[in-house]
């Protein structure tokens, strides 16, 4: 079980994801998917069409990368 308090954009999603897949939809995705797939210290999900990277630091998620499939 992953533990967060708070989710955030990283510099990287705000430059090149966010104009294909809206913070709304990524977060939803994150926050509705129940067992994402642990990619060494990052984890990754593969729902509805979208793809999207995280990782968790300091009890912060941050989204690295939202793309569509």
């Amino acid at each position: 079980m992953v533990y967060f308090t708070d989710i955030k954009p990283t510099v990287h999603y705000l430059e090149h994801h966010a104009s294909e897949v809206p913070w709304d939809k990524a977060v939803e995705i994150v926050i509705t998917t129940k067992n994402p797939r642990k990619k060494g210290p990052k984890f990754e999900i593969e729902r509805d069409g979208y793809y999207i990277l995280f990782e968790i630091k300091d009890r912060i998620l941050w989204i690295i990368n939202a793309k569509r499939t």
